[in-house]
């Protein structure tokens, strides 16, 4: 984050950051435009330049980081006089240390206590020593595979929903496709010799699974039901699925988790 902070002066002439801190949830600028615009005089409304740095900014750190860290929009504020920039500057300055007393001081320790989280499934990988990287999300703003894998800044190919299904037998199959796919009833059966299958009820997941919805993993269910993956995951070098708990993916090898629990890999989408 603070290199690109640093080298706005570099981007953009006549263009200078006078002051800068980075908290553990949001950044705090001073940043002075010394030139005109468009070869026009300066002027006290907003320039047209400043949403191009946030936005250059944003986007660069976002690449970096491998997923979408800030929010859509921003605060700005002119600085209009001296005793204004004073007051700004020494705000900004004395920040960290009155971080306890900041409005976003909540939010913060919240965010940083989800980052060092870990859920069952985090630790049964643990414990089979299988590598894997944690991604937190923010769950309330939306529970669909497609809007997880926008939060994580992933290709939404490499990021896994899972199902529970019931075959015409009576038996129970966990099926992950990617999370924009749907499930293909009748691939679906072939791949585990049923006659038929249909999607077990919403209100069942939890007492066969012991996951709730938008919260299912294949790692770590309450009785390991057969897994199959759809064929893709055999060409990537690493899926996404949930890491059991609403707010959490984790990111691994295929072969790692098919593996562990036992899966195979089919054509299961329409």
């Amino acid at each position: 984050m603070e290199k690109y902070i640093v080298s706005i002066p570099t981007a953009y002439d006549g263009v200078f950051v006078d002051k800068y801190v980075i908290m553990p949830n949001h950044v705090h600028l001073i940043i002075r435009v010394n030139r005109s615009e468009d070869g026009a005089p300066r002027s006290s409304r907003p320039t047209r330049l400043i949403p191009r740095i946030i936005a250059a900014m944003k986007r660069f750190s976002n690449q970096e980081a491998g997923f979408n860290m800030w929010q859509t929009s921003y605060h700005d504020h002119i600085i209009r006089s001296e005793a204004d920039y004073r007051r700004i500057w020494e705000y900004i300055d004395t920040n960290p240390s009155k971080w306890r007393e900041d409005c976003y001081y909540e939010d913060g320790v919240k965010q940083v206590a989800k980052k060092d989280e870990k859920t069952n499934v985090m630790r049964i990988l643990e414990q089979k020593n299988i590598p894997y990287t944690p991604h937190a999300y923010d769950g309330a703003a939306g529970l669909d595979g497609a809007s997880v894998a926008r939060q994580l800044g992933q290709d939404p190919e490499s990021v896994f929903k899972t199902l529970v299904a019931r075959g015409a037998s009576g038996g129970l199959y966990v099926f992950d496709i990617p999370v924009e796919d749907s499930l293909d009833l009748k691939k679906a059966a072939k791949a585990v010799g049923e006659k038929s299958i249909a999607m077990i009820h919403q209100k069942e997941l939890l007492p066969l699974t012991g996951y709730v919805h938008g919260g299912c993993s294949p790692v770590g269910m309450k009785k390991q039901y057969p897994t199959v993956f759809h064929e893709t995951a055999e060409i990537l070098d690493s899926i996404l699925v949930s890491a059991g708990k609403i707010g959490f993916q984790v990111e691994l090898n295929p072969a790692a988790l098919m593996g562990l629990v036992g899966g195979t890999t089919a054509d299961l989408t329409i």
